[in-house]
């Protein structure tokens, strides 16, 4: 139902920023000052691909319908919990909502869950539906520090 992928590419950008921001810093801001001592820490974080199999169900596949990713770095967690970070994945057009999304996390492991939703309303009810979430799936994202530097 679910697979993740990572892809590793934003290693080299953020390399490129922290080099930038070491050569910026190295210029001490010029005038005769009193100098400081500052520590740079750079982290890295990868693009995670998250997708899963698509709902057939006719509300989740056209206006007002789609998908919500919940992740999070605590296991178990419930989706619109404390700490719990979502991405909306609505339809477009097209036969059927998209069914993966990119999400750029930073190292450790992290949870997920997936959710469809619609603009139809439950019977008696007053808002949008919701399905109930996925299984819960995690992954561990490659990390830590790409490099610590000082001046």
């Amino acid at each position: 139902m679910k697979t993740i992928t990572l892809n590793n590419r934003s290693r080299l950008y953020f390399f490129a920023i922290a080099l930038l921001t070491l050569l910026l810093s190295a210029c001490g801001g010029g005038g005769g000052g009193s100098s400081s001592s500052s520590t740079y820490n750079f982290n890295s974080s990868s693009n995670v691909l998250v997708s899963w199999t698509a709902s057939h169900e006719s509300a989740v596949n056209t206006t007002g319908g789609g998908y919500i990713v919940y992740y999070s770095q605590t296991a178990g967690f419930s989706p619109g919990g404390s700490g719990v970070q979502s991405v909306n994945v609505p339809y477009v057009s097209g036969t059927l909502a998209p069914t993966s999304t990119t999400i750029n996390l930073a190292g450790g492991t992290w949870y997920f869950q997936v959710e469809a939703y619609s603009a139809l309303n439950p019977p008696g009810g007053s808002s949008g539906s919701q399905s109930s979430p996925s299984a819960e799936i995690s992954v561990k994202v490659p990390g830590g520090p790409l490099f610590s530097a000082s001046r």
